[in-house]
């Protein structure tokens, strides 16, 4: 029985974590960075030019972005530059992007045959 709730502890953390990731992740500023970033490490004011926000809302996202541990930044000389720290978060956002393209051809689908009723 102490075995069946360790795992069922464990699991809840690993929901716990993953949730913090996705929660992180669910802002359209906090998306486009991190698909900006996907290319590779980017400067902080070529992020802010890139993406027409302010210096204070790219720090504000960032400094969620690298609590979850997603971002992790560097200095070189008065440069901030952000990167992903896992690429494999991009196959996550691949992932995502899929799925909706999905449900928006399903909408398609649904909005066609609509049509198709009102019609008749």
């Amino acid at each position: 029985m102490k075995q069946v709730n360790d795992d069922r502890a464990l699991r809840q953390k690993i929901f716990q974590l993953q949730a913090e990731i996705c929660k992180a992740l669910g802002n359209p500023t906090r998306m486009a960075i991190v698909d900006r970033l996907g290319v590779g490490e980017i400067a902080a004011a070529d992020l802010i030019a890139g993406l027409g926000i302010s210096k204070a809302n790219l720090s504000k996202h960032m400094t969620i972005l690298v609590h979850s541990g997603i971002v992790e930044s560097r200095r070189d000389g008065r440069q901030i530059l952000y990167r992903l720290i896992d690429s494999e978060i991009r196959k996550a956002c691949a992932v995502m992007s899929s799925v909706l393209y999905r449900r928006l051809k399903r909408g398609e689908r649904l909005a066609s045959a609509i049509d198709m009723v009102k019609a008749s």
